[in-house]
């Protein structure tokens, strides 16, 4: 019977495991750089903090949530996404987190959601992300938008957009859901059956709808900008002028709202070109009313998260390059028992001196044994048989020019490297 991987997961080969820790690297060093600490929380937890967190209205916790039953009946779910299990650890874990204090975590890791797969898109996917507590300032999310735009930079991915809306408070919300309605209601016979489902119970999420067909008919609809209470409109002015300052290029996209029912006032995508209609690489926004929702005080807060499978696949589709990573300095092939037990012994010597280093162990083959120091890129080759171990002494090749040298003492060699 043939094995493969469940349908919309994949395996990350070395090579790609390669080009995913330079792009984690490169994210986590800005994160850093602006202060943020690393947080990690469990892959499942109680299926009724997505439901609560997320919204029992939205997609993902009608559709595409990992729900099963522990063995002591406990409902779980695999975590569809960061922002809630970062709450609930930031609300479990208070006597860590200083009173008043801003809060600035980031995290990374495998979310589940049983969508259709497709290019980009997977049922194990993984994000990397950051959630700012404690402020309600418009700039935090002119920052957090700009540290975005400073990865991809760094990233060297340039063709990119940022999209950005309002959604509003509690107080104008209500405005915003009737006036969607009002719209909505002549072109309802003609959407899809999602949509006609979304018309009571959570109008907002239409604008969330990906089918082309329903897009063409949202060509006309009121931008909800033109809805915001007094507060929700200063403060989305204020981050547009803030981006404006930064040079920060962005656009107001009337439709954005996100797929996720904790985001109140700015949400935001940044995207590229590269990904066709589901062009989305880095999406958040502000959620001031999660955390009192959740059971703690009401607390203002702002997150994005990356998907690292789609960066990855720009990153690819741009055919950017990473730091060559450290080949092998030394190849060392002992013949027979005796020389393969001396081979490992003066390995361990080498990579203590951290010099890489890797022990031939399939044949007695010099010549095999040569043939693969060649392909992995080795600098040194050194022959450890017979005659080697009878004259107390070791023939190091030198592979680039294919010269070759004895030596009696192992510092001997570790001296030329370190030159």
């Amino acid at each position: 019977m043939k094995f493969s991987s469940p349908r919309g997961t994949r395996d990350i080969l070395p090579e790609e495991c390669d080009v995913w820790r330079h792009i984690t690297n490169t994210i986590i060093t800005i994160f850093q750089l602006y202060n943020y600490q690393e947080i990690k929380t469990p892959i499942f937890e109680s299926s009724e903090l997505f439901q609560r967190a997320v919204g029992d209205e939205t997609d993902i916790v009608e559709k595409e949530m990992y729900v099963f039953e522990d063995k002591g009946k406990r409902s779980l779910a695999l975590r569809p996404e960061g922002t809630a299990s970062v709450v609930r650890a930031y609300l479990q874990n208070q006597s860590t987190f200083q009173k008043n204090k801003l809060v600035k975590l980031f995290y990374s890791g495998p979310m589940f959601r049983y969508e259709r797969p497709q290019t980009g898109r997977y049922r194990q996917f993984y994000q990397i992300g950051v959630e700012t507590i404690g402020s309600q300032l418009p700039m935090i999310d002119a920052e957090v938008m700009a540290m975005g735009v400073q990865i991809f930079k760094k990233l060297g991915i340039d063709d990119i957009t940022i999209a950005v809306h309002s959604v509003g408070c509690d107080v104008c919300r209500p405005v915003i859901r009737e006036r969607l309605k009002d719209f909505v209601a002549s072109i309802l016979p003609n959407l899809c059956t999602d949509c006609q489902n979304r018309y009571e119970k959570n109008p907002l999420r239409i604008l969330d709808c990906k089918n082309s067909d329903c897009q063409t008919y949202f060509a006309g609809m009121p931008d909800m900008v033109n809805a915001l209470c007094h507060e929700c409109n200063d403060h989305f002015i204020t981050v547009l002028n803030l981006l404006e300052d930064n040079k920060i290029k962005h656009e107001v996209d009337s439709h954005l709202v996100r797929g996720l029912d904790y985001y109140t006032k700015t949400v935001f995508e940044i995207r590229s070109s590269l990904l066709g209609a589901q062009n989305a690489i880095c999406g958040g926004g502000r959620y001031d009313n999660l955390i009192s929702v959740m059971g703690g005080r009401k607390t203002p807060a702002f997150g994005f998260a990356i998907g690292m499978d789609r960066l990855h696949m720009v990153f690819n589709q741009l055919k950017l390059s990473v730091p060559d990573k450290a080949g092998i300095d030394v190849f060392l092939i002992g013949l027979g028992t005796v020389g393969q037990d001396k081979a490992l012994k003066i390995a361990n010597v080498l990579r203590q001196e951290h010099i890489h280093s890797e022990v031939f162990l399939k044949s007695n083959s010099v010549k095999n044994g040569i043939r693969d120091a060649v392909q992995l890129g080795a600098k040194y080759a050194i022959i450890i048989g017979e005659n080697e171990l009878e004259n107390n002494h070791f023939t190091v090749k030198k592979l680039e020019d294919k010269t070759q040298f004895e030596i009696k003492d192992i510092q001997e060699l570790i001296d030329r490297i370190n030159k």
